[in-house]
């Protein structure tokens, strides 16, 4: 089972989008700390779990699923745009966030940020049938980032960003509107499930 922990290891700007026979490719540039991947290795791509098809010392190639495409921002995704990037879970590596699988339930708008003293609160749309699978203090992954769920309301949730994850993420860029992937927890959804 391919997993990630929310960790991202890097951004890097997509060098281009291509349409072949009524399939999207999309080509990023290579970070210098990926010289481990090889053809077939898991990267979570904004949080999306791709496929490395090609690559070489300066860029690499991902397929995108018409299952990505319906239930992520993929189809926002421009020459240029800053991608969160990480690498699949090794067996004894360290998890330092939390168990993402890679798989994007839903897009959300981002609302707004909010700067309380010296912390960030970014605020998002809620999905009211998803409700149930977020808790305050619960995990969420947005934009294949792991982070907190610091508060809910009846229609947004918010989370805080520390300075590594404003630094590290393309979260920063955000404008109001933008749509961002959510990976609700793995846990809260076998939960879930098992209740029906």
């Amino acid at each position: 089972m391919i997993m990630f922990t929310g960790i991202i290891e890097a951004t890097s700007p997509i060098q281009s989008i291509i349409q072949h026979s009524g399939t999207k490719y999309v080509v990023l540039s290579r970070p210098q700390l990926f010289d481990d991947i090889k053809i077939g290795s898991s990267i979570a791509c904004n949080g999306i779990c791709l496929t490395v098809l090609q690559l070489d010392d300066l860029n690499f190639t991902t397929q995108i699923s018409q299952e990505s495409l319906v239930k992520s921002n993929v189809a926002t995704w421009k020459n240029g745009d800053l991608i969160n990037l990480e690498r699949a879970l090794r067996l004894g590596d360290r998890l330092d966030g939390h168990w993402v699988m890679g798989h994007i339930d839903r897009t959300v708008k981002f609302l707004r940020k909010e700067q309380r003293g010296g912390s960030s609160y970014y605020h998002f749309e809620l999905a009211q049938e998803d409700r149930q699978l977020m808790i305050p203090q619960g995990s969420i992954a947005i934009n294949g980032i792991s982070l907190t769920i610091a508060g809910l309301s009846t229609r947004e949730f918010y989370v805080t960003l520390i300075e590594h994850t404003i630094e590290h993420s393309n979260l920063p860029l955000l404008r109001a509107g933008n749509l961002v992937n959510l990976e609700y927890d793995a846990l809260g959804k076998y939960v879930l499930r098992s209740k029906l």
